[in-house]
């Protein structure tokens, strides 16, 4: 089987940068503040956790990108973290900077917090990301199939940026197997290269994967999301509590891995913008 290479990042993600002190103050809540303030206050809805969606409905895309807090959360990252109890993805505003040209898939597996796991394989297919132009129509710009995958298992609130290497095996079906989280990390991965489209034509994101795990007692959580990148080899720069070249476009729910194939969605459209112009893996 044909093993990827998982070359260290030339440019970090997003999430890797809550590390520093200043990333976290610019991204995550003050220091003390915790999920359950947030639902005290009224800025995060809670409810039960998604219904795994086993398959393909705009119905099971909006349950994981609403932005509601679904009682799962990553083992490791900081209560305070913005996104400990995942992200409000679907916002019905996912343009880029009007000069940007690319951007990166990008998922993250974890430990359940609060639930005890152990170690297992995860496995990963199909995993696409389209953009939707203003004009209309979707454009595909990342494939699993022609894309290569590369990760690491970075320390779990991606302090310093410290990582360790990660196995990640193509399947003879096309599939990739990855190794679980180890005690105090995560699987964090992306597609290699980065995707392109035409500067000022781009007005949202919609991406899809499937994952499942080999084990009942993993309890591993996953969500995915992306960046923006100025271009296909514009370096990683983070200046004044700005990433100049990647600012993040946002990540979805958390979801629970089973052992059965379930689809995970990230998008930044909105239910009535998929219902208007699904993107092609919903028609």
């Amino acid at each position: 089987m044909k093993k990827y290479l998982t070359a260290p990042l030339t440019a970090l993600m997003l999430l890797e940068a809550l590390a520093s002190s200043a990333s976290a103050e610019a991204m995550a809540p003050p220091a003390g503040y915790s999920v359950r303030q947030a639902v005290q206050a009224g800025n995060v809805a809670s409810r039960s956790a998604p219904t795994p969606c086993t398959s393909l409905s705009i119905d099971c895309v909006v349950s994981q990108n609403s932005g509601y807090n679904t009682g799962i959360y990553p083992r490791g990252v900081k209560t305070y973290f913005s996104w400990y109890a995942g992200g409000p993805a679907a916002t019905g505003n996912g343009a880029p900077p009007s000069e940007f040209s690319s951007l990166t898939g990008w998922g993250q597996i974890y430990p359940q917090a609060g639930s005890s796991n152990v170690a297992a394989n995860i496995y990963m297919k199909d995993y696409r990301v389209f953009v939707h132009l203003k004009s209309g129509g979707w454009q595909l710009v990342q494939d699993q199939a022609t894309n290569s995958i590369g990760g690491h298992h970075y320390v779990a609130d991606f302090a310093n940026n410290s990582f360790s290497a990660m196995g990640l095996d193509v399947q003879s079906d096309g599939s990739v197997r990855m190794d679980s989280p180890p005690s105090g990390y995560n699987d964090h991965f992306w597609m290699e290269p980065r995707g392109s489209y035409d500067p000022g034509t781009v007005d949202g994101v919609f991406s899809m994967a499937q994952l499942r795990t080999d084990s009942e007692s993993a309890n591993l959580i996953a969500n995915f999301g992306g960046d923006w990148w100025r271009n296909t080899s514009a370096p990683y720069l983070y200046q004044n509590g700005v990433f100049v070249n990647n600012p993040g476009i946002g990540m979805g729910s958390w979801v629970k891995l089973t052992t059965t194939y379930q689809y995970f969605f990230f998008t930044t459209m909105t239910k009535s913008q998929l219902q208007a112009e699904p993107p092609p893996p919903l028609r």
